[in-house]
């Protein structure tokens, strides 16, 4: 039964899912060492801090992604 003065209305949308596509997480392994002169331990050093700084940009890049699809979702004052 319809109460008198409604219309018919087609149905409202569902509600909008949003995605935070951030990029997934690799894991950091650390690069084992065979060192067998002086020489080798800067060529260790170079590569364990290469390292280190990869793993550094991913959680830096998901870091940002978290950030900006907080800000999008942030409810209107």
């Amino acid at each position: 039964m319809m109460l008198s003065g409604c219309t018919s209305a087609p149905p409202s949308p569902g509600p909008e899912i949003t995605y935070a596509g951030c990029p997934k997480v690799s894991s950091c392994p650390i690069p084992g060492n065979h060192l067998t002169i002086n020489g080798d331990l800067s060529a260790d050093i170079r590569q364990l801090e290469h390292a280190l700084i990869q793993c550094a940009l991913q959680i830096e890049a998901i870091k940002q992604c978290q950030e900006e699809h907080n800000v999008k979702t942030r409810p209107a004052a």
